[in-house]
């Protein structure tokens, strides 16, 4: 990825985040629970992937990427007024499922600490008092 490509992904990011939040009105994308993680564009800078998370079921995943999809040229026609680009890329929005596997693995590491904290617990609890082993006069 060249570095124009890198700037025109972030800008896509950063407008079409705004615009979800402020811009966009279908009852089927929750900007709550919605947020863009990345945006691949090609090096023609004719179309661009935007990575999205949903944070919900995998029903809601769907129907909110078909709210996107439904959604794509109105978003392309209100990001053109903020880009200066001769053309602006044609929109493909994808389910980011690395982000989903992060957040898995996340769980799962916290989901093992607890379990270590509260084995701790219990043989700090088991464990017979300690003797008072200090000299006295």
């Amino acid at each position: 990825m060249s570095r124009r490509t890198e700037r025109v992904g972030n800008m896509i990011r950063n407008i079409v985040g705004e615009l979800l939040l402020s811009k966009i009105s279908d009852p089927r994308i929750d900007p709550a629970k919605t947020s863009i993680t990345h945006v691949d564009v090609a090096e023609d800078l004719l179309a661009a992937k935007v990575f999205v998370s949903v944070i919900g079921s995998e029903a809601q995943q769907r129907r909110t990427l078909r709210g996107l999809g439904s959604a794509a040229g109105h978003i392309q026609e209100l990001m053109m007024r903020q880009m200066k680009l001769r053309n602006t890329p044609l929109l493909q929005f994808v389910l980011d499922k690395n982000f989903k596997q992060g957040l898995r693995t996340l769980q799962l590491i916290q989901q093992a600490m607890d379990e270590i904290d509260q084995r701790d617990q219990r043989r700090k609890a088991e464990a017979p008092p300690a003797e008072d082993l200090s000299i006295q006069d």
